[in-house]
């Protein structure tokens, strides 16, 4: 029977004790956001429920009391009470009333609805009577219908206060159980980072060893070579020891540790590795988490054209579209087998895209036609 001020400003679900309507109660009505028109309808609907409820509960007393006529008269008096109730709630809400009483403690707030209550039976009561006999007043002072609105008023006054603290009770709850769902997911997505952090401190000793053989192999045969796959590789240490140091980079420089990587890669490989990078310069400043991109080239490499005889080509490819940015890395070795969809890698990055992004985040896996595959990673905006 109340609806306070400012109910349009509250989301629908939330509960606020300065705009919350008793009949959200039932969990069906929290779903609407507040209104003005919704607040009154609820109110209907809220005295229609009381009046029944009133009207059965004199049947038991009174059985002849269950005729369409006495349940049309006591929803017509619920209702008379039930806005006379709002318009107080809404008035009292405005000026900040209910707030002050509030902040008594719970004494004070029941006292509150208390006095409210039985002040709305009496002038809500007193309108229907007038309403319907003018000279009402004659008999709405006597003992018999002083004792009715003053039971009325106990019971209407001990419903609000049970739909108050009772819903109190369950937003604090549910305050809380919010509360420790955010620290559980701020804990795992600190773990998380820092098993990337120490993942990134370490570079992958088979990739370092091969490397450093390279080398050492290149240097008496071919000098130019061993020289530059040394500077390529010095570009991805210098590249991969910044993102340790870092919780974000850019596409950019993300591009160019994976051309660096690559680089290196192409050295040892040879003609049985060919790469593109296509990242369109408005895309170079776009944000995204550290070593994003390098594990799912790395993963390319090893599963797609490393067991391929002849090799094939990774390609590196940024869109943006409207609301996101599309990376898609593809490879033309010889795909993921069907039970394995890329392996740990891409799992442990399926993880760590939902505790960045939530839902905002897509990773999609496919076929390369005519051969390899495609990982698609679909980031925000």
């Amino acid at each position: 029977m109340t609806a306070a001020a400012n109910s349009a400003t509250r989301l629908p679900g939330t509960w606020d004790p300065d705009t919350f309507h008793p009949l959200e109660v039932i969990p069906y009505f929290r779903r609407w956001k507040c209104s003005p028109i919704r607040d009154v309808i609820y109110t209907f609907l809220w005295n229609c429920l009381i009046g029944t409820a009133f009207w059965l509960i004199g049947a038991m007393f009174r059985p002849r009391g269950l005729g369409w006529d006495n349940l049309a008269s006591t929803l017509f008096a619920a209702n008379s009470i039930g806005y006379t109730l709002h318009a107080m709630f809404l008035v009292t809400g405005r000026l900040g009333i209910d707030r002050w009483a509030r902040s008594f403690g719970q004494v004070a707030t029941a006292a509150y609805y208390t006095v409210m209550s039985t002040l709305g039976v009496v002038v809500g009561f007193t309108i229907m009577a007038l309403a319907l006999d003018p000279q009402a007043l004659r008999w709405i002072l006597t003992p018999r219908w002083l004792a009715v609105m003053g039971l009325s008023s106990m019971m209407i006054s001990a419903v609000l206060a049970i739909v108050f603290f009772a819903s109190a009770r369950q937003a604090t709850a549910e305050a809380e159980l919010a509360r420790e769902r955010a620290r559980i997911e701020r804990a795992e997505r600190e773990a998380t980072l820092a098993n990337l952090r120490a993942l990134q401190a370490q570079i992958e000793p088979h990739f370092l060893f091969n490397t450093l053989a390279n080398v050492t192999s290149l240097v008496d045969s071919d000098p130019a070579a061993a020289k530059g796959m040394l500077q390529s590789f010095n570009r991805f240490l210098r590249a991969s020891l910044a993102a340790t140091r870092t919780e974000s980079t850019t596409l950019g420089e993300d591009a160019e540790l994976i051309a660096a990587y690559l680089e290196v890669l192409q050295v040892r490989m040879g003609r049985r590795l060919a790469w593109r990078i296509d990242v369109p310069p408005e895309l170079a400043g776009f944000a995204l988490p550290p070593m994003l991109l390098q594990p799912v080239v790395e993963n390319a490499i090893r599963h797609g054209l490393e067991p391929k005889v002849e090799g094939g080509e990774v390609a590196l490819r940024a869109m943006g579209e409207p609301g996101r940015v599309r990376i898609e890395i593809s490879d033309t070795g010889v795909g993921f087998a069907a039970t394995t969809r890329g392996g740990l890698g891409l799992s442990n990055l399926r993880d760590r895209l939902r505790l960045l992004y939530g839902d905002r985040a897509v990773l999609t896996i496919g076929e390369n036609r005519p051969s390899g595959a495609v990982v698609t990673i679909a980031l925000p905006a």
